[in-house]
């Protein structure tokens, strides 16, 4: 399975135009700052069309030093990059109020929730909020899993307890 089947429609240019706020970058930066950024490295085939793309529309400059072309924002493409980043806010509002929702399912403490939001809120762990596609995939079937067995009732408690042993283990993993 590959990242376009994965990746919502326009990952590729939205990362593009996220690493480029910061400053210019040639090709090959721009695909490690990705990498860095959501565990993710686009192909070169992926990256210099997108980037012809985003010039064609205005959005990007390019500037040639010696052999290498460094490509940075214009203002139109900073006005997006500001959309996005508003969008961004608006989504993170959603997860806020999702997270909420689950910890009254789940009956999770207030504390817990909020330690929850704190991680999410802390941008110096993130510099996208996406993730390695391997754990996001099981993320999600974890995710779809619980939102199942949460529509019964009978069975909140167990699944409280299962969710409680798993936080317990991924904050021992998070301190060895």
């Amino acid at each position: 399975m590959s990242m376009k089947d994965l990746a919502p429609r326009g990952f590729l240019t939205t990362c593009i135009l996220k690493s480029l706020k910061d400053e210019p970058k040639h090709g090959y930066k721009l695909i490690k700052s990705i990498k860095e950024g959501t565990g993710w490295e686009p192909s070169p085939g992926a990256v210099y069309p997108t980037l012809h793309h985003l010039k064609k529309q205005g959005l990007i400059d390019e500037e040639k030093e010696g052999r290498r072309i460094s490509y940075r924002l214009t203002n139109e493409g900073e006005a997006i990059v500001e959309k996005i980043e508003e969008n961004m806010k608006g989504m993170k509002s959603k997860f806020h109020n999702f997270i909420n929702i689950m910890g009254q399912i789940l009956e999770i403490k207030e504390s817990e929730l909020k330690k929850i939001k704190e991680i999410h809120n802390n941008k110096e762990r993130r510099g996208f909020i996406f993730l390695p596609t391997d754990i996001k995939n099981s993320l999600f079937k974890t995710r779809d899993l619980i939102s199942k067995i949460s529509q019964n009732k009978k069975k909140h408690k167990n699944l409280k307890n299962v969710l409680d042993e798993l936080y317990f283990k991924l904050k021992k993993l998070d301190g060895e």
